[in-house]
Formats: C-alpha cells, sequence, structure tokens
C-alpha cells in the first residue's frame, strides 16, 4: 500500500511538473514588444493624451496590434522589433501633441503671461 501511494504521488507530481513547464515555455516573450505595449498602455491612461492627441495614440495602438499578431502568428523577431520601435516612436509623438495641444490651449486661454 505504501509503495502504491507514493507511485501515485509520483506520478502527480511528474503530471504537474510536465505541465508548468508547457505552460511556462508556451509563451515566448519579446522585451521590444513588451515596452511597447507598456508604453502605450501607460499613454491610454493619461487623460491629457487621450483628450489631446487621440488619433495620434490610435496609430500607435494599429502598429502594436500589427506587431502583437505578426509576433503571435509567425514570430519574426526583426520585423516585430521594427514595428515595436514604430510603435513606441508614435506614442512619444502622441505624448508631445497632447502637450503642444495643451500648452496651445492654454495660451489662447491667457495662461501665458509677460
Amino acid at each position: 500500500m505504501r509503495s502504491r501511494l507514493s507511485s501515485r504521488a509520483l506520478r502527480h507530481a511528474v503530471i504537474f511538473l510536465v505541465a508548468s513547464l508547457s505552460i511556462g515555455c508556451g509563451t515566448v516573450r519579446n522585451p521590444s514588444l513588451e515596452r511597447a505595449r507598456d508604453a502605450y498602455q501607460k499613454a491610454r491612461q493619461d487623460p491629457l493624451i487621450v483628450r489631446n492627441a487621440g488619433a495620434a495614440l490610435d496609430r500607435a495602438q494599429s502598429t502594436l496590434e500589427t506587431a502583437e499578431q505578426l509576433w503571435a502568428k509567425e514570430r519574426d523577431v526583426n520585423e516585430v522589433e521594427h514595428l515595436a520601435y514604430i510603435a513606441e516612436k508614435r506614442v512619444e509623438i502622441a505624448r508631445v501633441t497632447a502637450q503642444r495641444r495643451q500648452a496651445a490651449e492654454e495660451f489662447k486661454q491667457g495662461g501665458a503671461r509677460p
């Protein structure tokens, strides 16, 4: 009975180990894509960017989605890194656009004083 119990426990441990490894190995991460995704998410949470540069942020999202789809389907490292870079730059453009529009609005409202 004791050997039967330990044999069963060993089988369960092996099954758990194999399942854990297969789950961990199933997700290959791309650091460039993750950086772009993080940059986009931070920008999406910034009300100034959402309000003043929504179109630029949409372009960044579109590029990011293309990169994610390409990574999921083909794992093309070079192309995904290229698209992730473009997505990050588009987020940066959205941020600068939002800041400039905010400054222009403040100027118009008399916020700029000599």
